[in-house]
């Protein structure tokens, strides 16, 4: 059973982020123990010629080495642990946009993306709303887990499917969005049905054998100025029809 990909919002092992700011501790680091070795050897230096002293070269020797330890050492553990949150935060918030199951974006994310793209203008946006048929049978016959695998597999066929700049997310349950920019209607609705019909054919695979799984789609395209609400809700009106129809067909708004 293939497994999705992470959401575009996914966190990546090394985040930007995350290298500025190593870049800035490094940085950091560099002036921290640069000037602590300076202030060192620049008063002991000020004490020996107040004072004099036989054994001048060897107390400089040690006022060097002893700030570069101490500071290096202390700078490199405030370091990690600046690090260590900087994971954190970002895990969190990947956490935060993504869904645990399937590896989608979450309805939070796809919203957001959605009303950053309708407030660039930056053409036309296409949308469907996915619905997997018979969903509660699934989990009747193959129990919770196959239910969980149904999702996944689901999922998995859906962002393998698409192109890879459209927005593919899981909105609840057994649902599903997927919306794309600068796509017109006709075009994007058969490229929709096209991915329906794959997936039809392309069945589960259970310790039980090969379990095949249909879904209903409702496809609608922004009207200029829609809110993304509307949008959203003329997809699901559609995605109605669909499963009134008999399921496992595409239909689109009106």
């Amino acid at each position: 059973m293939p497994h999705p990909p992470a959401c575009p919002a996914s966190l990546t092992p090394d985040p930007p982020a995350t290298r500025g700011i190593r870049a800035r501790l490094i940085r950091n680091g560099v002036l921290v123990v640069g000037g602590s070795i300076i202030a060192s050897t620049g008063f002991t230096h000020l004490a020996f010629a107040l004072s004099g002293n036989a054994q001048y070269g060897l107390t400089m020797v040690f006022a060097v080495l002893i700030p570069l330890v101490v500071a290096s050492c202390a700078y490199g553990w405030i370091a990690s642990l600046t690090l260590a949150l900087e994971t954190s935060r970002a895990q969190l918030e990947h956490l935060a946009h993504s869904d645990a199951l399937t590896g989608l974006a979450n309805r939070r994310a796809a919203l957001l993306e959605l009303e950053r793209w309708t407030a660039q203008a930056a053409g036309p946006v296409a949308l469907a709303i996915a619905d997997i048929d018979q969903f509660k049978s699934i989990n009747d016959r193959l129990g919770h887990e196959g239910g969980d695998a149904s999702l996944v597999h689901f999922a998995a066929m859906l962002r393998r499917l698409a192109p890879e700049d459209w927005l593919v997310a899981r909105i609840g349950g057994e649902e599903f969005l997927i919306a794309a920019r600068e796509a017109v209607l006709p075009g994007f609705a058969g490229m929709i049905d096209a991915m329906r019909q794959t997936i039809a054919e392309t069945p589960l695979i259970v310790p039980a054998g090969p379990y095949s799984m249909t879904a209903s789609f409702g496809v609608a395209a922004r009207a200029v100025g829609e809110p993304v609400g509307s949008l959203i809700a003329r997809a699901d009106t559609a995605l109605y029809a669909a499963k009134q129809s008999g399921r496992n067909r595409t239909a689109q708004a009106a």
